[in-house]
């Protein structure tokens, strides 16, 4: 099934709409003078009843559970199902893979707090699904010094990535339980052999990426009163006690200035004597605007996340491959006499390397255009990183927004019938219902993504530039080349956007 792209006409009055709203808004940010103030929160855990049902040591369980049981669902569909009618991959990479940015976007760091790899670790780790274990079955090894950085998330992500793309995992039920089972021996092993949870906080592909996203969701886990937590002494938030864990990431309470590494567990909430722990609703990108410290390994993931989720809408476009030759992909066969696969990767490391390059040009410019030079190239790519954030993360809600209203409806014949042997067991087999959405539908939600994205965009790196430079007429002129960096990421995905796309529910 083929998905027409936006029309000329919304194509280009999307354009002329992403250039007023930049200029517009730079103009404005500059003028204003407002200054920083606290923002606006929320304690969910006020609300009568609420901290009582966290505080329950079965609570995370009976989220997690469930999760776990359609987990296992779809490794044994994907292993003993039909090749094509099946319900594993449409749950997976449908359902979960587009949906998990949605879950972000609202709820943060959610999805680790059901998350069945998590789960499966637990039960090797503790030797029971919930409550407290003082001497987890681990050999408690200190994860290496070396590896105490995302890349190997960052490595993992890409290498997902060109399986996912390069194999068609998405097409693959057989491939998709693999790749499953896969990542339960990448959470597992590792639990078994270091402390805590030392894979989750560096190591995972998953938790990493809705880690970064995580610091533009309104949902927090904070000190509720710092006070209280400078004169705490036993800090059982980190350490634990006799009702609830220790910090699996390693995390005290009052050193948490951004969602990025807390996995929402919610052990503090129960191990905290002082009942000191606020799980908070905020104003979105909180964190992007507030955030005073930048690490190398996090601008790479942030910079790796806006070029391959748009190489990832490419790939689905006939200009990349198509049955007639006239693509991408044949022309470096061509010129290369490469296979699909060899073909497909080297086109994979040029668009990638090309989107990344682009940005270090952009930071090179800036701190040339600037002249200040106490702050350097290095210091403006990774500050200025932390703004492509909104852009990356708002294109890859409009790209998945396509697959989710497009054929998420697909998994409901799929779901009386997961196998795809001809069964019905709840009466839904023979249902073939519409999208969710219309195709018009469709176009002005990922047009307002986009715009949204990019609006976001802006105003972090007008905080940005204030973080770089006391000086604010050199604040404002590093902004000029930055938000041309800014126009071109919005254009290029609203260019995408306008590409007829493939869309996987030919498959069924």
């Amino acid at each position: 099934m083929i998905m027409s792209g936006l029309p000329k006409w919304l194509f280009f009055t999307s354009i002329a709409l992403v250039l007023m709203i930049s200029f517009i808004l730079v103009e404005w940010l500059n003028r204003s003078n407002r200054k920083a103030k606290p923002y606006p929160k929320f304690n969910i855990l006020s609300i009568p009843g609420v901290k009582a049902c966290v505080k329950a040591p079965f609570f995370k369980f009976l989220f997690q559970f469930p999760v776990f049981l359609i987990f296992c669902l779809i490794i044994y569909a994907g292993i003993y199902g039909h090749a094509v009618i099946n319900i594993a991959p449409v749950l997976t990479w449908t359902i979960w893979w587009a949906g998990l940015i949605f879950l972000i976007l609202f709820f943060g760091k959610a999805w680790c707090f059901v998350c069945p790899w998590d789960f499966v670790a637990t039960l090797f780790q503790y030797l029971k699904p919930f409550g407290v274990s003082k001497k987890p079955f681990t050999l408690g090894y200190k994860w290496p010094r070396w590896l105490k950085n995302i890349y190997l998330a960052i490595g993992l992500f890409v290498l997902l990535t060109w399986f996912e793309l390069g194999y068609h995992v998405t097409a693959s039920p057989r491939f998709t339980a693999i790749l499953a089972i896969v990542i339960v021996f990448l959470s597992v092993i590792p639990a078994l052999i270091f402390e805590k949870r030392s894979f989750c906080k560096y190591g995972c592909l998953i938790g990493r990426i809705s880690g970064l996203y995580a610091m533009f969701s309104p949902v927090e886990v904070r000190s509720a009163d710092l006070d209280v937590c400078t004169k705490c002494k036993t800090k059982d938030c980190y350490t634990g006690n006799d009702k609830g864990n220790a910090c699996p990431t390693s995390l005290v309470i009052p050193q948490i200035k951004e969602n990025t590494y807390c996995i929402l567990c919610t052990e503090c909430v129960k191990s905290c004597p002082h009942d000191n722990v606020a799980i908070n609703v905020r104003p979105f990108a909180t964190d992007l605007k507030n955030f005073t410290k930048v690490k190398s390994d996090e601008a790479i993931l942030a910079i790796i996340l806006l070029a391959l989720t748009s190489f990832h809408g490419l790939t689905m476009t006939p200009l990349w491959d198509s049955p007639t030759g006239n693509s991408i992909i044949h022309s470096i066969r061509s010129i290369t006499g490469f296979g699909p696969l060899g073909a497909f990767t080297l086109g994979m490391f040029c668009v990638n390397a090309a989107l990344g390059l682009f940005y270090y040009l952009i930071a090179l410019i800036t701190q040339r255009f600037v002249g200040e030079p106490q702050v350097s190239t290095k210091k403006v790519f990774l500050y200025y990183a932390y703004s492509l954030l909104p852009i990356a993360l708002f294109y890859h809600l409009a790209h998945n927004a396509m697959h989710v209203f497009m054929e998420g409806q697909v998994v409901v014949p799929l779901i009386s019938d997961p196998l795809g042997q001809g069964n019905n067991f709840f009466g839904t087999a023979q249902w073939y219902l519409a999208p969710l959405l219309s195709h018009s539908s469709i176009w002005y939600l990922q047009v307002g993504l986009v715009l949204i994205g990019h609006i976001f965009g802006i105003i972090i790196a007008h905080h940005v530039s204030r973080k770089l430079y006391s000086d604010r007429r050199a604040a404002i002129r590093s902004l000029v080349p930055m938000l041309i960096g800014m126009i071109f990421y919005s254009f290029l995905s609203l260019w995408i956007m306008h590409l007829d796309m493939n869309m996987r529910s030919s498959l069924m």
